[in-house]
């Protein structure tokens, strides 16, 4: 049985790919999709495992079935491969029409000229209000966010009712978390504890210095935007709960005997609110139930939360379609029947579309009504990280550790981090 051929030119790159596509724009080129016996072909790319992939491919399979004249070669891997596989095309510029890409990411690829500018090419008018704010850089849209998500503290509502502690309300302080932590571990004895150490995480350093109108990184993400001073004073907020056994040891969480919620060790957890979806079912499964809240915050008046991307789709600067990899964008995001097959396994929703139409599980919904009660307090999105954020994030951790484990304090762990930061951004310029 013979195959339709394929229309698939040689691989045009950079500015030879900006004129080429304006030229065949001037001269009235097939546009975005051929025919169904002379298909165009895209290709399109995710990392995630067997279930994502799964509905994935029945959503690409029903965007061919509903646009014949266009052909998409589907492709995953799991997390390190796939963007071993990303970084290692760049350089002859190989990359997919279409594929998914990780925030912290996005300024390394679109600040090269790796990825296509979506304004005018991609349809935004169905998107959710405030989620492209993380999507533009230098002002071009070069992303589209698949699913949102927003910080919050996780937390098991059932051992609060047990021992008879009050959930706080938004605006409670980092001191009152502080001694939430310790009245939990109190009430819920050995081998359980009220939260675990969350200052080894510069996410919620940047949400911290955002509530005292600060931030992580400077405008233009070329170096930090905060003093030693201040990270002196973050690494030493939780010092009190490790000294008196209110949460867990660095030993304790290495050795896995505290992992966090959905082990079961871990009344309250501050992370992106779709990570309930992971917990959902062992926790309620065992008879437990789950809520989130708003995390703390140093202003009342200023929660500093954000809708972030949990992904984004972005086409690349080299497609030689890039209306035919917009119309699958557009498709995957707001379609209602594609909606109804992909769920919510990379997030919310980003259109309006999507979200009327999706089926929400018990987990999702709680996300849902808990972003619902934030939605007063959502600000501007911060700065796209910098290209090195991935290495200054796991350099944070790794210098927090000495302070955890006493073999720095915390001004010397903070001057050994100023320096590797520095040389971190320098490495990028």
């Amino acid at each position: 049985m013979s195959r339709n051929p394929i229309r698939r030119r040689t691989l045009l790159t950079g500015a030879t790919a900006s004129a080429a596509l304006a030229a065949a724009a001037a001269c009235g080129d097939d546009g975005p999709a051929g025919t169904a016996d002379d298909p165009v072909e895209i290709s399109f790319e995710w990392w995630g495992d067997e279930a994502r992939a799964d509905i994935t491919k029945q959503a690409v399979d029903l965007f061919m079935e509903k646009n014949e004249g266009i052909k998409v070669a589907a492709n995953f891997a799991d997390y390190p491969a796939y963007w071993e596989s990303l970084t290692g095309r760049m350089a002859s510029r190989d990359l997919p029409d279409v594929f998914q890409m990780d925030y912290p990411r996005l300024r390394q690829f679109g600040a090269s000229g790796m990825l296509l500018p979506l304004d005018g090419l991609v349809d935004t008018a169905d998107f959710r209000e405030g989620v492209l704010d993380t999507a533009k850089l230098d002002g071009q849209l070069i992303a589209v966010p698949v699913g949102t998500n927003v910080f919050g503290l996780i937390y098991r509502p059932d051992w609060f009712e047990e021992h008879g502690i009050a959930v706080p309300e938004a605006g409670y302080s980092w001191d009152d978390y502080t001694e939430l932590i310790r009245t939990l571990t109190t009430a819920l004895g050995d081998g359980k504890w009220g939260g675990s150490d969350w200052t080894g995480s510069y996410l919620l350093a940047e949400l911290w210095l955002r509530q005292q109108g600060d931030s992580f990184y400077s405008d233009d993400a070329a170096s930090l935007n905060f003093t030693k001073e201040q990270l002196v004073e973050w690494w030493s907020i939780a010092a009190p709960l490790q000294a008196d056994g209110s949460v867990p040891s660095p030993e304790e969480t290495a050795a896995e005997n505290a992992p966090g919620v959905a082990a079961g060790t871990i009344a309250t957890e501050m992370r992106w609110d779709t990570a309930v979806n992971g917990y959902w079912s062992t926790v309620t499964d065992g008879g437990g139930t789950l809520g989130i809240i708003a995390p703390p915050t140093a202003d009342p008046a200023n929660l500093a939360l954000h809708l972030r991307p949990a992904m984004q789709y972005v086409v690349g600067a080299n497609s030689e379609q890039p209306e035919a990899a917009a119309k699958l964008i557009e498709f995957l995001l707001g379609d209602p029947d594609a909606a109804k097959i992909l769920g919510t396994n990379r997030g919310i929703p980003a259109t309006k579309t999507a979200l009327d139409n999706v089926e929400l599980d018990a987990a999702s919904q709680a996300v849902i009504d808990y972003e619902a009660t934030v939605e007063g307090h959502l600000a501007g999105a911060p700065v796209v990280p910098p290209a090195a954020a991935g290495a200054v994030e796991a350099k944070f951790t790794e210098i927090y550790q000495q302070v955890q484990y006493a073999t720095m304090t915390a001004a010397e762990a903070a001057d050994l981090f100023f320096t590797e930061a520095e040389t971190l951004f320098a490495s990028e310029q």
